[in-house]
């Protein structure tokens, strides 16, 4: 898996970098300019966007690069020259080409260029981007050519994805040395485009003194998903899920989620689901058997196949809701000693249990749910998802996963991003499959935190090359999980 980096790591990554490749810091803006160069190279009139720091120098590395190559090329600099300091100021001095001040925006004719590069903050910015740097911004994503951007869209958080007040649109982001945490969650996605990586050369293993902050996960790892089974073999060898929720009225949370189970490759699952409608589920789902979960003589009884302990795993919360009802299905589940997957109204009724349960496994909350679970607010839960992710895994004693653009996974020891997913996940029902495939997964035996990893890639997989689009339904995703296996790069 490629590492992923907080932006405290940048400067000793990039002094372990020139010490690797024998360059100074001067040496290794160089190279890194030329790195991203190879990507506009093929553009003929180049508009880049220089800012006060390094990225700025970067950018003035490009465009001399540019103009040496008979490339009709321009520097807007956003900041007086004169007040850039060390590389950035040696960049700056050696461009010989045509440069505008911030003062001059309005003269630029934006017909001109075929590419624009951005080059004005680095990954390092962690302040709202104020006036006159945002009207800038706002004016690049108004250009009617694509968007470069050097290690990061200036605007964004290379920590935490949030966009700080205005960020830029890029068509392709050059990332150098380090993948940052924040380009693959939140608002990284919508506002990198396509990611890069140009290592300069530079091993990935010769970081192994610096202590990443994050792991990306990899389409490649479906494949263990689709190793050969023994032909030899028989529904019982792959596991049994009760699959427990649905208060009256909310069958389909809980259905959804026991086909999610059967299609991960378990071999059964029971559906544990209120009386009025659990005589129901064979009716939509044959392959699946049901129980109702009724009060008897003013109490609630274990249901049978949790008495007769028949069970592998034990997912609890689609459609679960918060009544009485719910509450006692709640409390005979968790005193099971099942591998216990909580989701959805599982994670309302945990927030409000005086303990965890010792065989909780997995919890799977979107940014609400981690909020109520860690007593604070969906702002803060998405002002840093790493963090967020990290407590809820610390807290619950659990592997958590933290859904949403950049899924998060977290046990106490390390976090894991999933890179993949789009909008055409943004729909009802769509959490209880990727429920139901945790725990169709941990049924036939994969280690939990494996059974997470492969679940989210693969829902997210499944979700982003959907050939239904934004009117993907979580039934449309249930039927179409097995594409996945033409998207494994």
């Amino acid at each position: 898996m490629n590492k992923l980096y907080s932006n405290d790591k940048t400067s000793a990554i990039d002094q372990l970098a020139a010490e690797c490749l024998g360059v100074d810091s001067f040496g290794l803006m160089q190279l890194a300019g030329d790195a991203v160069y190879q990507h506009v190279k093929d553009f003929q009139k180049l508009l880049v966007v220089t800012g006060p720091g390094n990225n700025g120098g970067d950018g003035f590395v490009i465009a001399e690069l540019a103009r040496q190559q008979g490339q009709t090329v321009g520097v807007l600099t956003l900041c007086d020259v004169m007040e850039l300091e060390g590389c950035a100021r040696l960049a700056a001095e050696q461009y010989q080409g045509d440069v505008w001040t911030i003062d001059e925006v309005e003269l630029i004719e934006k017909s001109v260029f075929d590419v624009v590069v951005d080059a004005v903050f680095g990954a390092g910015l962690n302040r709202v981007v104020a006036q006159p740097y945002r009207g800038v911004l706002e004016w690049l994503n108004q250009m009617p050519v694509p968007i470069i951007a050097v290690d990061i869209p200036s605007g964004l958080n290379g920590n935490t994805g949030k966009v700080e007040g205005i960020a830029v649109k890029a068509l392709k982001t050059i990332v150098i040395l380090a993948r940052k945490t924040g380009l693959f969650t939140l608002a990284g996605k919508d506002c990198c485009g396509e990611i890069l990586y140009e290592g300069l050369g530079v091993p990935e293993s010769a970081y192994h003194e610096i202590q990443s902050d994050g792991l990306l996960l990899s389409t490649r790892m479906l494949q263990q998903i689709t190793q050969n089974r023994s032909h030899n073999s028989h529904k019982g060898q792959y596991g049994h899920v009760i699959t427990a929720g649905g208060q009256s009225g909310m069958l389909g949370a809980v259905l959804l989620a026991g086909k999610a189970v059967l299609k991960a490759g378990a071999g059964s699952t029971t559906v544990v689901t209120d009386s009025s409608h659990a005589n129901l589920v064979p009716l939509y789902a044959p392959e699946i058997m049901s129980e109702s979960y009724a009060e008897q003589s003013g109490s609630l009884v274990l249901f049978k196949t949790l008495e007769k302990k028949a069970a592998d795993v034990l997912l609890l919360g689609m459609g679960l809701g918060q009544s009485t009802w719910s509450k006692k299905l709640f409390k005979s589940c968790v005193e099971t000693n099942l591998p216990l997957i909580l989701d959805a109204d599982g994670l309302n009724l945990l927030s409000r249990s005086p303990v965890v349960p010792t065989q909780l496994k997995v919890i799977t909350p979107h940014p609400k749910e981690a909020a109520v679970l860690l007593n604070s607010t969906v702002v803060e839960i998405q002002q840093d998802r790493y963090q967020a992710v990290k407590l809820l895994a610390l807290k619950y004693n659990c592997v958590a996963v933290l859904k949403g653009s950049g899924t998060l996974i977290a046990d106490a020891e390390n976090v894991w991003c999933c890179p993949y997913g789009s909008a055409n996940l943004a729909t009802a029902g769509s959490g209880d499959v990727l429920a139901g495939l945790i725990a169709g997964l941990m049924a036939q035996g994969l280690a939990v935190k494996k059974a997470v990893q492969l679940a989210v890639i693969w829902h997210a997989v499944v979700g982003e090359h959907s050939r239904y689009g934004l009117s993907m339904t979580a039934t449309d995703l249930l039927e179409t999980l097995h594409e996945a296996w033409g998207n494994i790069s």
